[in-house]
């Protein structure tokens, strides 16, 4: 594991002990602290140390100039914006330090930095073949085990928490999100396309996601699979993905392109329009007890009052003050909604019909899933770091324009 991925994941832990610690109350915290640190014990390494010595240091000298914030306090969206911004720059760390060792490798040399694995969470295929193999047949994959690892957490917080990852966690929403306000501010306005069209481009995610459940699903047989996680192909997944975008032909650019257009037309356009990971969350997180829930009788609209900050807030479009309880494939949980009810209603929550999920829990739920589990996953189980030579890489590598399924 490369120290920037020791960085983020350890930072997710910190962040859960510290919201246990300011919200100590009775045996459930102490015990939740324990566990904590017992699951840590056992799994950190020398890099998981340094990085948690790294992110220690950070957070005294904070301390030290300026009190750390209480955690619960902080606005959701304000929260959020400042968790989308650092894995931003993480990942676009992450990425300079793929780039790096790529092109290292490719001219021959050992690289001096070492490949990051979370960058095989941007293979779904691999990750759904990966999961595939370990659920059916106990394999796993030695060569994007991260993939794997990846796809099941990502499951695991649909099924909790609906598309909380899009709107939390996802550094592609928030590059999208800058695009379109560049857009905006060249060509000022929101670009609605008619119902008609909407749903028709909506349909496209759902296709590439079909497309993509067909790969993993049916068309390699079981059989075959064990076969094809070793094969030259597989292993060279990433750089495969990689040269899509960046050795551009006729075909990349145009889906390219069409990505792009998307994405500074309309709002969100990527993630409503074109995302199979936000279509398969979706698909989960209509299983999902947790969800955005208006009470009509604290709601203005009920004593005569003509308010729709909800909907208007909603960057997904959702009619939020006509609906008790949102079940919209494309709500992300992202508590726009929420920040703007009027105080004085305080008629939205995310939650259950009963319970209220705050903003601070609500990021602690993705860090535990989304950081702590592959955490846990590399230390206890050691199904993170590629097992495939850097020899070997080498090897594909030169041979990548021939290598096919």
């Amino acid at each position: 594991m490369s120290l920037l991925e020791a960085l983020t994941m350890t930072s997710g832990l910190v962040y859960l002990v510290l919201l246990l610690w300011q919200g100590r109350s009775g045996w459930s915290w102490t015990l939740s602290l324990v566990l904590a640190c017992a699951a840590w014990l056992v799994a950190a390494d020398s890099v998981l140390w340094l990085a948690l010595g790294l992110v220690a240091t950070t957070l005294a000298l904070w301390q030290r100039h300026r009190p750390l914030p209480v955690l619960a306090r902080i606005g959701s969206q304000r929260l959020r914006t400042a968790t989308r911004q650092l894995l931003l720059l993480c990942w676009g760390l992450v990425a300079a330090q793929y780039v790096v060792h790529i092109g290292q490798l490719e001219q021959g040399m050992t690289p001096w930095l070492m490949r990051p694995d979370v960058v095989d969470g941007f293979l779904p295929i691999a990750g759904g073949l990966g999961l595939r193999a370990w659920l059916s047949q106990g394999l796993i994959d030695p060569h994007h085990p991260a993939a794997t690892v990846t796809v099941l957490v990502l499951c695991l917080s649909a099924l909790l928490l609906g598309r909380a990852f899009c709107a939390w966690f996802c550094p592609l929403g928030l590059m999208g999100e800058w695009l379109h306000g560049l857009r905006t501010r060249l060509l000022p306005g929101e670009w609605t396309p008619p119902r008609w069209l909407d749903l028709v481009l909506r349909g496209q995610k759902f296709l590439v996601l079909g497309f993509l459940l067909f790969i993993v699903l049916i068309a390699v047989p079981s059989a075959a699979l064990p076969g094809y996680l070793a094969s030259p192909y597989h292993q060279a997944a990433d750089m495969k993905m990689g040269a899509f975008f960046f050795n551009l032909n006729l075909i990349s650019g145009l889906c390219l392109g069409w990505v792009l257009l998307l994405t500074v037309a309309f709002r969100q356009g990527f993630c409503r329009y074109l995302c199979p990971y936000g279509a398969w969350l979706a698909l989960l997180g209509l299983l999902t007890p947790l969800r955005i829930r208006r009470d009509p009788a604290r709601c203005l609209r009920s004593q005569g009052h003509d308010c729709d900050k909800c909907s208007r807030a909603c960057p997904s479009r959702i009619q939020v003050h006509q609906l008790i309880s949102v079940r919209s494939l494309e709500c992300t949980s992202c508590l726009s909604c929420v920040a703007a009810c009027p105080k004085r209603a305080d008629a939205l929550h995310l939650g259950s019909r009963r319970h209220r999920l705050s903003p601070a829990w609500l990021l602690a739920l993705l860090c535990l899933l989304l950081l702590v589990l592959p955490l846990l996953s590399h230390g206890l189980l050691d199904t993170w770091v590629s097992q495939t030579p850097l020899a070997d890489r080498h090897w594909l590598l030169q041979r990548l324009p021939w290598l096919n399924h």
